[in-house]
């Protein structure tokens, strides 16, 4: 007979999950808060990391930090949340590179614009674009592992269709900057998707889940 459990992860993996949609909710207010008070700001053109040169920049520092701290945490939950396997050790290592990498972005700003590139701009710029990368590669090996896990086996397709979805929108992203045509735009298209996985798989360490058990009589 089949029948339908319902289980919570343990304290610690949930509090991850809140701890990282927390980080998300802080990181995606400063990014509101700034482009409402900041005029000369152009969506079309300028990177997000400008936001750190505004008048409020330390919104955007201290948002883009307790992202970082946040998506940290939700690594260690999904370490715990998953069976051991070599892959979840990649994708948790993947996973908090990128959270490393949006910290240092964040405490080394990028250079204003029509200023001279500096150690700190160009530590800026090589540790935002590992943190792109990681974190695609994250989302990929996490898909893989879902599909083989059956208490994850529902979120695979979610997984996949924002994997392939980020991917698309990071080349377009890199594409935009090197035929210098809306990268600003392209920059918050890209980011948009991975804001979306992140509060997507915070989601599935917090709530319930059902899992299928056979038993027989």
């Amino acid at each position: 007979m089949n029948t339908n459990k319902a289980e919570l992860f343990p304290w610690p993996v949930r509090l991850s999950g809140i701890l990282g949609l927390l980080g998300i909710a802080v990181f995606i207010f400063s990014l509101i808060l700034l482009h409402q008070v900041s005029n000369d700001i152009d969506w079309l053109r300028d990177f997000v990391s400008n936001l750190a040169n505004e008048p409020y920049g330390w919104l955007f520092v201290g948002g883009g930090f307790i992202h970082g701290l946040g998506n940290l945490a939700v690594s260690f939950g999904l370490h715990r949340a998953l069976r051991p396997e070599r892959l979840r050790e990649w994708a948790v290592i993947l996973l908090g590179l990128a959270a490393v990498g949006i910290l240092v972005a964040t405490m080394f700003p990028i250079d204003p614009q029509g200023q001279e590139r500096s150690i700190t701009g160009r530590v800026h710029l090589a540790a935002a674009s590992a943190t792109f990368m990681f974190e695609l590669g994250a989302l990929f090996v996490f898909s893989v592992i879902f599909g083989r896990q059956r208490r994850w086996q529902h979120h695979h397709v979610v997984s996949v269709a924002l994997s392939v979805t980020g991917a698309i929108a990071l080349a377009v992203f890199f594409l935009a900057i090197q035929v210098d045509v809306a990268p600003g735009l392209a920059e918050r298209a890209a980011l948009s998707v991975f804001l979306i996985w992140e509060g997507w798989i915070c989601i599935q360490l917090i709530r319930p889940t059902r899992q299928n058990m056979t038993e027989y009589e």
